[in-house]
């Protein structure tokens, strides 16, 4: 009897083994994939070079590792374990707080000063660099009056700024005097720069509201903020610039416990195999109304991800076109011949801040530490400089190929098929990615 227990065991030990190596070889069976950055395999060859310097190896078994049956499951399974039994997290950039409160460390270290301190050293270092880049943005805007643009800045609240009382103890116990944030703030105000201040707005309002301005499992505002964010700032812009532009009217509450993306990105990024019990929050449907004889003007906005969920909902069709420069270094835009390019590819950039009626900016508080990712500076040399000539931008291309291995290679290959020599060849597929952006701004 136990040699026949036994036998049933193993038995079943070895199909389980040999459903994984299965699903491993085919992956026949559909799995919810695991959530976060995660880096492409580069595949290596075999050769005597990468098996004596170990790359060969060492591929192997990242690749074994990637291709392990039931994987996802395996590791979800692993982080729900030290979750439910330990109150771990394995995501070291997750923290929770009180009230299932998850919270980013990047938001905790500024609301601590551990941010201030490794960039700046001193809270003097930081106001000195803050008062520079508010009159270096006071010049930019002196510069886009002059091009018929107007300017606003938008303060986007964190949810450790905003519900300090839910972060862990540790935290609470350490949260700095000094905020870089509040700083910015007292300068625009000084200085007369328009900006709205959320950050202030939601502290006065969050125990009168029926609903948390933020989900307990998003690090974002929440999703049912968006209408009075997006009509806000609709509202600023006009008192701001001389156009009319429309309302925005809610048209369903749609009370729900299935997150939006937006809502539930920190728990998904947890990779539980359990979903955190959800309480109801509005998943809002809202239009923009009083559109008919409305200006709509072209919208620039540089921000961090905080504007992502706005240009996914009808605010941007208040606009006649709009280019979203995230972290003033990637390019989304209403338009197709810009849409996914670096802006280092953007060769008529000016062309673009000169074609806006406003220029919007949005950003958070550790955002602030890298002011605007560099764009006062950026846009008052291209101003200064004039437009790029089709020189510089095939210069700019050639570089960019001779920075590019894969490019670079299928360039040298194009170049022995078509008889010509790599340069020649080279300075031809700049010319030609030149032409066609031109031609499709031109069709747009």
């Amino acid at each position: 009897m136990k040699n026949k227990h036994f036998h049933i065991q193993f038995a079943i030990m070895l199909m389980l083994l040999l459903l994984v190596l299965i699903q491993g070889l085919t992956h026949v069976f559909s799995m919810k994939p695991l959530n976060g950055f995660t880096e492409e395999l580069k595949e290596e060859k075999l050769s005597f070079e990468t098996y004596y310097n170990g790359t060969y190896q060492n591929f192997l078994t990242k690749y074994a590792k990637e291709n392990t049956g039931f994987r996802e499951f395996f590791i979800r399974n692993y982080n729900q374990v030290l979750y439910s039994c330990f109150n771990k997290i394995t995501n070291n950039t997750i923290v929770k707080g009180s009230h299932e409160e998850l919270f980013l460390t990047m938001y905790l270290n500024e609301v601590t000063g551990k941010q201030l301190f490794r960039d700046f050293g001193d809270v003097e270092h930081a106001k000195a660099d803050a008062r520079k880049n508010v009159e270096a943005t006071q010049a930019l805007i002196d510069t886009l009056h002059n091009h018929g643009t107007e300017f606003l800045f938008v303060f986007c609240p964190t949810k450790t700024a905003v519900y300090p009382e839910y972060l862990p103890r540790y935290y609470q116990n350490h949260i700095a005097e000094f905020s870089l944030e509040e700083y910015y703030i007292e300068l625009f105000k000084e200085y007369g720069i328009p900006h709205i201040d959320f950050l202030n707005y939601f502290r006065t309002i969050k125990d009168t509201v029926a609903y948390p301005l933020y989900a307990r499992t998003g690090t974002h505002w929440a999703q049912w903020t968006m209408p009075f964010v997006a009509d806000s700032i609709l509202r600023k812009l006009e008192s701001v610039t001389d156009y009319e532009l429309p309302h925005i009217q809610v048209l369903d509450e749609n009370l729900t416990t299935d997150y939006t993306e937006q809502d539930a990105e920190l728990m998904q990024n947890m990779n539980l195999l359990l979903p955190f019990p959800t309480p109801p929050l509005p998943r809002p449907e809202f239009t923009l109304t009083d559109t008919i004889g409305k200006d709509r003007p072209n919208l620039l906005v540089v921000a961090d991800s905080y504007f992502y969920t706005l240009r996914q909902t009808s605010f941007t069709d208040a606009f006649n076109h709009w280019d979203y420069w995230v972290y003033n270094r990637e390019v989304q835009s209403s338009r197709e011949f810009y849409d996914g390019k670096l802006l280092k590819w953007v060769f008529d950039a000016l062309d673009v801040i000169e074609e806006a009626d406003i220029v919007l900016a949005l950003f958070t508080a550790p955002m602030l530490y890298n002011y605007m990712f560099g764009f006062p500076s950026y846009a008052q040399e291209l101003f200064d400089h004039g437009p790029v000539s089709d020189e510089e931008a095939i210069q700019n291309i050639i570089q960019r190929i001779y920075s590019l291995p894969e490019w670079y290679q299928a360039i040298e290959q194009q170049a022995v098929e078509r008889g010509i020599t790599l340069e020649e060849n080279i300075r031809n597929n700049a010319e030609y990615l030149l032409y066609t952006h031109k031609q499709a701004k031109l069709n747009n």
